[in-house]
Order: C-alpha cells, then sequence, then structure tokens
C-alpha cells in the first residue's frame, strides 16, 4: 500500500512544522517523497499505522537537517558541551557500515526511527531463498 502524506497529521505530530509558512505544504511533500527513498513505504516488516509515522520522522528527520544545513551548522552528533567559554565536541561520521545509524542519529527524530525498526526486526532480516538460509547452515549441514 503507498501511503500519502497527511499534512495536518504531521503537523500535529511534529509542531515544530506547524508553520505553514516556514514550511508549506510542497517542501513537505517533496522532502517527503525523498524520505520514501530512505524507508520504503510498502516496507513489510512495520505495521501500516508505524510505517506512516515512520514516514513521518523521516521526513522530520531530513527537514531538521536541511535547516541546519541553511544555517550554516554541521550536521554531526555531538558528543559533548560545555556552556563556560563555550566548547562543543562533534564526533567525525564513520567510514564503515556505521553511517546509516550515526545520519540518523543527527536529529532528535532518528533515535526514534531505529528504536522503530529494530523493534520490527528483532528477529533479523534476510533475503530470498529457503527458509533454510535464514541460519547458518541448511537442515543437512551444508552451506
Amino acid at each position: 500500500m503507498i501511503i500519502d502524506l497527511d499534512i495536518a497529521s504531521f503537523r500535529v505530530n511534529f509542531p515544530a512544522y506547524a508553520s505553514e509558512i516556514v514550511y508549506p505544504d510542497m517542501l513537505l511533500n517533496s522532502q517527503y517523497a525523498l524520505g520514501k527513498c530512505y524507508l520504503a513505504d510498502n516496507d513489510c516488516t512495520l505495521p501500516e499505522a508505524c510505517r506512516e509515522y515512520a514516514l513521518q520522522l523521516m521526513l522530520a528527520h531530513l527537514l531538521y537537517i536541511r535547516d541546519l544545513i541553511s544555517s550554516g551548522q554541521p550536521v554531526r552528533v555531538v558528543t559533548s558541551a560545555t556552556e563556560g567559554s563555550v566548547s562543543v565536541s562533534l564526533s567525525e561520521p564513520p567510514l564503515s557500515d556505521g553511517s546509516w545509524g550515526y545520519w540518523l542519529n543527527t536529529s532528535p527524530y532518528g533515535p526514534e526511527i531505529l528504536a522503530m525498526l529494530d523493534v520490527q526486526s528483532v528477529g533479523g532480516f534476510y533475503v530470498g531463498g529457503s527458509y533454510e538460509r535464514k541460519g547458518f547452515r541448511k537442515i543437512d549441514g551444508g552451506f
């Protein structure tokens, strides 16, 4: 099932993006479509209601990053901050497979997306083939 953005619901769920002047419907729809490149709207691992909310979370994540970039701030994970004499430490993005989690942690919305996906994929994912391929070996002991 293909999910279209329910703009009214999004603005209620994410009040930071409630302004129709700062965040017009056309911007929300274009970023929502972009978010579907990261989370498929027909992903069978999430229940329908959860899929819609996950896509809205991805939209909020993309808007947050867009706002950071337009204000000239780095899109990095803050590892520490001090107030007196202002000191902020940022972590560099990993060059390995951990980049998906790192990227999602650059906004306050990304960790919730990760949590939803982790809960729904507790048993892990497998691609095609027989059910035997979910394990390390086939039933007869071979690979």
